[in-house]
């Protein structure tokens, strides 16, 4: 828990679905750089670039590469109906915000891999969060940072990044069971997840092949 992260460089045109994952990791809990990013790509979840900024994170943008540094978030209305595949790992951000988020248009991510609404409230819940669940989205209102303990990853990839993500943030270590599920989409994610937390001022991930 509440670790720093180290220097490292993330290379996985860049995936901006998994890069979401290493860049809300530094705007949480120190310094990401995420290489091999096509800043002009047409993918959707291009869209936390601009998502991370308007919750007041900080990320510096250069050609390929975009770096994200611990801040202070706030709260904010997400329509995620073009985003579903972020609502995971913006929900750890919102978790951790000051004030109110509102998640909405997110019903289909019920028939996902697992219903993803159902499982990161009730993960996130079990760690200290303050989330409810809505038909189609979620309502979350910020803490300071979570507990520990024991979270299941629904057999879903997604969830278990997310969680891992939120390890950073807790006060306790995390175990999170059903780690596996990250191979569906990111077989090397723990690997990446190591290098990460070794401590350290700086993290690289290279986001392209």
């Amino acid at each position: 828990g509440n670790q720093k992260y180290t220097p490292t460089t993330y290379n996985v045109e860049g995936d901006f679905s998994q890069a979401a994952f290493w860049l809300a990791a530094g705007v949480l809990s120190g310094s990401v750089v995420c290489e091999g990013l096509n800043m002009d790509s047409l993918q959707g979840d291009k869209d936390i670039l601009r998502i991370i900024q308007d919750m007041g994170g900080k990320l510096e943008i250069e050609d390929n590469r975009a770096t994200a540094v611990r801040s202070n978030l706030k709260g904010m209305d997400i329509d995620a109906s073009q985003i579903p595949d972020l609502v995971p790992v913006i929900a750890v951000m919102a978790a951790l915000s000051e004030g109110k988020t509102v998640i909405k248009n997110a019903g289909r991510l019920r028939i996902k891999e697992s219903d993803r609404l159902k499982a990161i409230t009730v993960e996130l819940n079990k760690i200290g969060a303050k989330i409810t669940e809505l038909d189609d989205g979620l309502i979350i209102e910020g803490v300071e940072s979570f507990t520990g303990g024991t979270v299941e990853s629904w057999n879903d990839h997604r969830i278990a990044m997310a969680l891992a993500i939120a390890a950073a943030r807790c006060q306790y270590p995390l175990v999170i069971k059903g780690e596996e599920a990250v191979r569906k989409s990111y077989p090397d994610f723990w690997e990446d997840y190591m290098r990460l937390s070794q401590g350290g001022e700086k993290s690289e991930r290279n986001m392209g092949q």
